[in-house]
């Protein structure tokens, strides 16, 4: 058949089947492009958060500014209510510390591994301590946390190492926190001895870690990994034994595990479709927080368990 000899029915067709083989390519052209878009800076962020611990509290530090256009606490939330939020459950956690070692006010706060900074400034905004020192062994945190502070002059930030505390002088702390960071830590008794050091007389101290169910070894592969990650978790045992070697007295010991567990409770709300303007951005960090959670309370109900410890140094 000749073009000629096409008809207005036959050359009406033909123009729709390459309008349709057009709109197909370019579908599969932005597809394409999308992927790798995502390969390049989203699953890249993901999979390098598994890398180090400096990785992890950077995508962490990230992911809650490009969410909620803030930084939050770092560590795990706590259940009081349904339908309450992320930033309301990591509250809960803190508030809930608090609460176990009395008034801060008018008191030397030290927070160990402070992270961002974020929860050694809520401290300050709301607890009217005398002074409140952050300390955490990772820079980037450090930095942040110092940008957060607003410039109050009764509120530092310092690099430190747990296991030293350079910064923070003999008997000079009132009240002492360590909230999610001793897992990190490979020399959990040099850290010890540091709070009975820098602790006052009669002092407070509170431990919140995430302790492991048993001290048997994992699989060579996992226990690299771990290493990798900074990740140190002793036992309930461990901790008591190491207690009665130094000045530390422990006075009240608490599993929250079934309340973190809870915490975790009504997550996929925590992220709303609205807040992106991408969808694939969206998918990816819908992604990111299925795998932290799911991670992460499969840990707690199987091998962790999460522990606060509050004791005082014997006065002498």
């Amino acid at each position: 058949m000749s073009v000629d000899q096409l008809t207005c029915k036959d050359f009406n067709f033909i123009k729709k089947k390459r309008f349709a083989g057009s709109v197909f390519l370019n579908s599969l052209r932005s597809i394409y492009f999308k992927l790798i878009y995502i390969r390049n800076h989203m699953l890249k962020d993901l999979f390098e958060t598994g890398g180090s611990t400096n990785n992890y509290y950077q995508s962490i530090n990230k992911t809650y500014v490009n969410v909620f256009d803030k930084y939050l606490m770092l560590h795990y939330p706590f259940f009081k209510e349904k339908n309450e939020g992320l930033e309301k459950r990591q509250v809960n956690l803190t508030d809930h510390c608090i609460s176990k070692v009395g008034s801060l006010q008018n008191k030397k706060v030290l927070e160990v591994g402070c992270g961002n900074g974020t929860q050694s400034i809520y401290m300050y905004n709301n607890f009217e301590p005398e002074k409140t020192i952050g300390v955490d062994i990772n820079q980037n945190n450090i930095e942040l946390a110092k940008n957060l502070k607003n410039g109050h002059e009764k509120l530092e930030f310092h690099v430190d190492d747990a296991q030293k505390l350079d910064k923070i002088p003999d008997n000079s702390i009132d009240i002492l926190f360590c909230i999610e960071s001793a897992f990190h830590y490979p020399h959990k008794k040099s850290f010890l001895d540091q709070v009975e050091r820098v602790l006052k007389p009669s002092g407070i101290f509170l431990i919140a870690d995430i302790l492991s169910r048993t001290n048997k070894k994992r699989i060579p592969l996992i226990e690299r990994w771990k290493r990798k990650m900074s990740f140190h978790h002793w036992t309930e045992n461990q901790y008591t034994g190491s207690f009665r070697q130094t000045e530390l007295s422990l006075v009240h010991k608490e599993d929250i595990t079934s309340e973190v567990i809870k915490g975790y409770m009504d997550s996929g709300n925590w992220i709303k479709r609205k807040q992106f303007n991408n969808y694939f951005k969206y998918l990816m960090l819908k992604l990111f927080v299925f795998i932290q959670v799911a991670t992460n309370v499969i840990l707690l109900h199987n091998r962790r368990r999460y522990l606060i410890f509050v004791g005082t140094k014997n006065s002498n």
